[in-house]
Formats: structure tokens, sequence, C-alpha cells
């Protein structure tokens, strides 16, 4: 095991060593530029996540996090909107609801069944007790009167009713009523009956069963509507619909007096007894369960869902001035209850993560389209302010807009359509171009409609509105470009705003007059606004337009005076070159302003020492002839890092310092390495990489065109006999000698685009080199004609001089058909 480890450590520590010895070997230019790709993907990511940070603070919901507690006519200090959906308590309308509940609660009545046969029981009991009673105060008075032998006979009742009379109270506490004398009387005198029993318990029993209730329920007569009887004690429960049958006690009491006297066929004493015993015995037997009520009523309550009214998320809550109204207080006490704990932190972090998911998205896509920029940092920089900046004024708009709702409502809803959001990408379009234009359009589109309460419905406008300002300024080479533009886009907006309003009909004429007035407003404001800020943008950023573009081509600018002056050779070249790129980049797609400007100071290295190139020494003596091989290529190479210093003190924009940079790419000096081998003790010590340029190679379009036409330029003055067939062949050798050298690696261009770049350059060429004839001359003294300089382009062309070179044809099969028609 422990062998094992020791020759995994072994083998990777030879790894490491091959890494580093691999990486030692790559050129110094490889090596930076490997080391600033590492940076710049950093400092992407980086990017990256403080704009979405930045982005996510801008658009994050504008309403209070937190407010006062206010009270009832508290004045509002700012505008709340709501953060979220959520359901606030009508309590008014719940209130009503409760107090209907409460009136439909049905009141809950015992019935006690029981009552009648407790009052039977009571009467049998205190009848049979007081027959007894008479039984024995017979026998008592009997025993009193008679004498021993004598025969017995009844005693006089007035002697009975005198013993049984002690006999009231006990009755009276059974019977469970106090009775007159008189009706105790009459009961005693009928011997307290069997059968007066049995009609008083038909006539009580007749009334209690139908349910009597005290006078406290008198209230139940007056209910229209069921109740619940609930029989005791079973307990079971009964919907009574039709309450007014239950009588009250005194009414039943008069009732069984009626029925009594209609019904009871005894002598009218006894009748009367019989029916004052009865209206006695009458108690209620139905009673309104107070406690049970009233907990099923709470029970209903407690059911019944209370009415809510909707609040959505953005919706004005209170506005800053305003009293604070009961509503309000209900509202902002509501959404301060339903928003959970940290709500704040978790939107935010989701509004973060959806922008930097967007733009990352976005950048990745737009990588596919416009590599030029998307390894840029300057670029990205550029891109990422200027939506934050828009962002951000639109944000401050929109609350300017809020804060005129006291003015005007109807101002303050069409104020939106004012917000300059095509701002953003027409200066993306000015200086980066339209494909990154297009992406930044959607993006501004979206930061902005997060803003506001309708996003989609905005989100088209704004995105409409980018598209014009885009496409207008797509060929922007004067100031003027941009007004109309601005122009465009408020006839767009106006008739988007006329679309957007018939969406919402019926229209209302000032609605539509004030969003078209916001819209046209804000169309103009953009093109005035660009036009301002684009030449301050161009030097803080140090960005190129076509606009700096066409003041760079000028020809009097002091950095090409002094070119002429002290590169004339070089001067002429790069004008050369600056032609023959302008055709080109037309031809294939690129942008010919930028590729022509490029020529025209690709070269503005060598103003330090012209004389070192060959197209400055106008005769004179080589001075790399006493020049070491590899001092030689130092001076060559100097010359690009001298040019970009050039540019930079004379601030003529990135791009152009980056082509500068790149307009020798990695190429081989094949002169001086192959002078330095012969020169070399050891041919083989000579390191090549000393030997070419330290790149980078070509990244863009136009970089690739000002390679290609400074080599090819260069070398056609290497020709003796310039024929079209030469001039062909040349550039078709030159163009395949770079694209195999590897030189057009990293650049966009296709092998479409260089057959046309190749047609463009044999034209220019042939343009330039193109054969004159010879002219007569006078004769002079000796009889010899001499040649006239006038009227030269009138003269007929020499068959000869017309005549194809006799290599043309192989020059075709070598060249692959480069160039060919």
């Amino acid at each position: 095991m422990i062998e094992k480890k020791n020759n995994h450590k072994v083998r990777r520590f030879l790894e490491l060593n091959q890494i580093q010895r691999l990486w030692r070997q790559l050129p110094a230019g490889k090596r930076a530029a490997a080391g600033a790709a590492g940076q710049g993907k950093w400092f992407r990511i980086f990017l990256l996540v403080v704009f979405s940070l930045l982005a996510a603070i801008i658009v994050y919901p504008r309403s209070q996090v937190s407010y006062p507690d206010y009270r009832v006519n508290d004045i509002a200090q700012a505008n709340i909107k709501a953060t979220a959906d959520f359901l606030v308590e009508d309590q008014e309308s719940t209130a009503k609801r409760q107090q209907e509940c409460i009136t439909e609660s049905p009141l809950v009545y015992d019935l006690d069944e029981r009552v009648g046969a407790e009052i039977n029981a009571r009467l049998h009991d205190a009848f049979e007790f007081m027959r007894q009673a008479r039984q024995e105060a017979l026998q008592e008075a009997t025993s009193h009167r008679g004498e021993p032998g004598a025969a017995i006979t009844s005693p006089p009742f007035s002697q009975v009713y005198k013993i049984i009379l002690d006999k009231k109270p006990e009755f009276e506490r059974r019977l469970g009523v106090v009775l007159p004398n008189n009706i105790f009387y009459l009961l005693a005198r009928d011997n307290f009956s069997v059968q007066w029993e049995d009609i008083i318990s038909q006539q009580v029993n007749f009334v209690v069963s139908q349910g009597v209730f005290s006078e406290q329920s008198s209230g139940l007569q007056n209910q229209r509507r069921h109740i619940i009887i609930r029989h005791l004690p079973s307990w079971n429960e009964k919907v009574e619909n039709n309450p007014e049958r239950f009588l009250p006690v005194e009414e039943a009491r008069k009732k069984v007096g009626l029925y009594c006297r209609e019904t009871v066929t005894l002598p009218t004493g006894s009748r009367y007894a019989v029916c004052e015993v009865a209206q006695s015995l009458v108690v209620p037997n139905l009673a309104l369960n107070r406690a049970e009520t009233e907990r099923r009523k709470l029970k209903r309550l407690q059911e019944l869902r209370p009415v809510y009214f909707q609040i959505k998320q953005g919706e004005m809550l209170v506005r800053e001035g305003e009293k604070i109204t009961p509503t309000h207080l209900i509202k902002l006490q509501t959404m301060k209850k339903e928003t959970p704990q940290g709500w704040w932190l978790w939107k935010f972090l989701g509004s973060f993560f959806i922008i930097v998911l967007l733009f990352g998205a976005c950048y990745q896509l737009s990588r596919l389209f416009a590599k030029k920029s998307s390894h840029n940092n300057t670029e990205l920089t550029f891109l990422a302010l200027i939506l934050l900046s828009v962002t951000l004024l639109n944000l401050g708009l929109t609350i300017f807009g809020d804060a005129l709702t006291r003015l005007s409502p109807l101002i303050s809803k069409n104020f939106i359509f004012y917000l300059p959001v095509a701002l953003a990408p027409i200066l993306a379009n000015i200086f980066i171009g339209l494909e990154v234009a297009v992406m930044i359009s959607f993006l501004a589109s979206i930061l902005t409609a997060m803003l506001l309460e309708n996003p989609f419905l905005f989100f088209v406008y704004f995105s409409v509105s980018n598209l014009v300002g885009v496409w207008g300024t797509r060929y922007c080479r004067n100031r003027w470009v941009l007004i109309r533009t601005g122009l465009s886009v408020a006839v767009v907006n106006f008739a988007m705003v006329l679309a957007i309003k018939l969406l919402d009909l019926p229209l209302d004429l000032e609605d539509v007059f004030f969003g078209g007035v916001f819209a046209l407003g804000g169309g103009i404001q953009v093109g005035i606004l660009a036009s301002g800020l684009a030449p301050i943008l161009e030097m803080l950023f140090d960005l190129t337009s076509d606009i700096k573009l066409l003041e760079l081509l000028n020809l009097e600018r002091p950095m090409l005076r002094q070119l002429m002056l002290a590169a004339p050779g070089t001067y002429h070249h790069s004008i050369i070159v600056g032609n023959m790129v302008e055709a080109a980049a037309e031809k294939i797609g690129a942008n010919p302003l930028l590729a022509k400007a490029a020529a025209y100071y690709h070269d503005i290295g060598k103003i330090k020492k012209p004389t070192y190139f060959v197209e400055n020494q106008l005769g004179g003596e080589n001075k790399h002839e006493k020049l070491a091989p590899s001092m030689s290529s130092l001076i060559l190479q100097a010359h690009v890092k001298d040019g970009m210093e050039l540019a930079r003190q004379d601030r003529v924009g990135q791009k152009i310092i980056d082509i500068i940079q790149q307009h020798h790419g990695t190429s081989f000096m094949a002169y001086f390495f192959n002078k330095a081998k012969q020169q070399a003790a050891n041919p083989q010590q000579v390191n090549i990489e000393d030997y070419r340029y330290p790149g980078p190679r070509p990244q863009t379009k136009e970089a690739g065109l000002v390679l290609l036409a400074d080599q090819v330029e260069a070398a056609s003055k290497t020709l003796l006999d310039p024929t079209p067939a030469r001039i062909q062949g040349l550039v078709q050798k030159i163009i395949n000698n770079i694209f195999a050298d590897g030189q057009l690696d990293e650049c966009e261009l296709t092998l479409k685009d260089l057959h046309e770049i190749a047609k463009s350059f044999i034209k220019i060429l042939s343009g330039i080199f193109h054969h004159r004839v010879d002219y007569p001359q006078a004769a002079d003294k000796g009889g010899e004609k001499k040649k006239s300089s006038d009227d030269l382009d009138k003269q007929p062309a020499e068959k000869d001089s017309l005549k194809p070179h006799k290599d043309q044809e192989k020059g075709r099969e070598d060249l692959k058909r480069l160039g060919l028609s």
C-alpha cells in the first residue's frame, strides 16, 4: 500500500513538472493571453453578480418594507402599496352576516314530557292521602260519639271536616298548590272523589300535552320562524315551524277553565271546585334553554366564514398625504399580519436569481452572434452601466409619475408612456452593434416592466419602441440620425398607445390625448438624450461609433499628417490598405468604416523608427544590414506596441487599438529567421518564436481584413510586371499562406468570406497597377518623337500589355480558385 501511494505521488509530481515545462515553452504572448482570459472570466462573473444585485435593488418592489404604526386620522407619510396578494376582512359585511346568522339561528326549547305525569302523581297522592285522612277522621268521630253497646252511626260532615281540616297543609304540600278553604271544603264534601281526580287529571293533561310556557317566554308566540323542540327525557329534537300553537301558562289555565266548564257535567259547586283545582295544577312544561341556544349560536358564528375582499399585489393602499381611515388601517394591519417574517429578503433573493439567470443566458446567447463584444470587459461594463442607468432613470420617473396622482390621476396613469426605455438599446447599437442592441432592448424592457403594475402589456410597448430605435440607428453616421430616430420612436409610441387604449374600451378621449402626448414626448426625449450622451459615453469608455470613425478618417488629423510627413511610404501603404479593406468589408458584411479607419492607423507605430521599414527608405541604405536579426525582429515587433501607445494618446478607440495589436497576428518573420540561422554557429539554437509577432491573432472580421490587406498590398510592391494574372496569383498565394499559418483561426472569417475578399483585393490592385501605353512624343532634332503626357487615358492599350501571363493557369490550379469569378 505504501509503495502504491508513493508511485502515485511520483506520477503526480512528473505530471506537474511536464505541465510547467509546456507552459514555459509557450510564447510570452500566448501566456499573457491565457492569463488575461482567466482574469477576464472572473471579471465577467463579478460583473454579472454585481450588476444583477444592483438591478434587483432597482426593480425590487417599491412598496414600503416598514411603515409607522398609523392610527385613524393620521396623515400618511409615503405611498404604500400591497407587497403581495392578500385578503382583507370586510368587517361591516361580516358583522352584518353575523347578525343575520344570530337572527336566523333557531331558539331551543325543552319540552318536559314528565310534567304531566308528575302532576298526575301529585294529584293522586294528595287525593289518596285525603281519602285515607277522611276515613281516619270518620273513625275518630265515631269513636268519640258512640257509647258502649250503642248502635254506630255516621258523624255529621262538619265534625269530620274539622278533623281533616288539620290535614290541609299536608294535602297542599303533596298537591303542590295552595287551595282556598272553600275549594278544600268542596273537595272534602265529595270525599276527594276518584271521579274528580280523573276529571282533573284529564283536564290538565289536555292542555299540558300541547305545551305550556311561562310568562318569561312570552315572546315565543311572536316568533315568525321555526324553533327547535327538545323532548325530555328522550332528548329527541323536532323542528317546530308553528311556535304559535304553544300557550302561555295563564292562557292555558284559562283554556282549562273554559274547557272544564264546557265538558264537566257536575253540580255547579263541584264543577267549580274541579275546574279551580285543574287550573291551579297547570304549570309550564316548555322552557327556553338559553344556554343551549347561545351555544348553538356561537357554533354557527364559528362556522360562519368572514367576508373578504381581495387586494392585488402593487395595489395602492394609501397615498402620501391621505388621512388614514378605518378601512386604510384594516388593510395595513392585514398586510402586516399576512406578511411572513423576512419576506423582503426572500423576494429580493428571488428577483436577484431571476436577473442572474436572465442576464447569464443573454450573455451566453450573445456570444454566438457577437463574439467581439462577449470578451470585451469594457463593453460589458458599458452595457451594464447603461442598462442600470436607464432603469434607474425610469424608476425615478415612475416615482415622479405616482406623485402626480394628486394633481391628476389621468396624467399619473399615462406618464408611464414617457419613460425613455429605448435609450439603452440605441446607445448599445451606436457603440457595440445591432445584435447586442436587440438583446439589450429586451433586457431593458423586462427590467422596466418589472417596475410597473401591468408588466406584460408595457413589456410589449417598450420592446416595440426599442426595436424601432435599434432599426433607426443601424447606420448612424451623423447626429441628425439620432434626432430622426427619436421622431420615429415617437410616432410608433403614439400608435402603440392607441392600440393599448383600444384594448380598454370605451375610449376616453382625454385619456388617449394624455397618453399620446407622453408617448410623443418620450420618443423625442430619447433622440435628444442619445445625441447628448453619445459623445460623453464615447469619451468616458473610449468607445468607437460610426460618427467617430468618420472623424478618424479625416486625413487632416494630426496623427495622419504626422504619419504622412515622417513615414510617407507607410502613409501611402495605409491609404491603399484602407481602400482595399473598405471594399472587402462591404462584400462580407463587416463594418467598412471600422476596417478603413483601422487600416489608416494600423502602422502609426512606424512613426518612431520610419527608416527601419523598407517603404520609407526611399532608395537609401537598409539599416537592418548592420543589425543582428534578433534586433531587427524586435524593431519590427516594436512598431505594434508603439502604434498602440500612439493610438491611446490620440484616443482613437479601443476597437482600433485592438486591430493595431492584431494586424500581424503571430506572423512569422522568415527573412530574419533564415538570416539568423545562417549567422548562427548552431542553427538549431535559433528559437523560431523569437521571430514571430506577439499577437494575438485577429479576433474580428475587421482585424482579419487588415492583416490580409496589409500583407497583400506590401507583397504587391514586389511584382515587377503586375499584370492581372500575377496580381491574382499573388493575392491567392498570400491569403492561402495566412490561412495555412492559422492566423485566421480566431476570427469570424469563413472560406466564402475569403473568396469574396480575394476578388475584392484583385479588383482594387488591378485598378492600381493597370498598364499604361507609351504615348508618341514630338520628334527631336535627331528625328525621334517625344512622348506626350497629354490625354493619357484616351490612348488605346497595347495588345501585348493585355495578354495574360504565362503562369496564370498554373496559379489557378495551385490556389484552388480563390478569388476567381
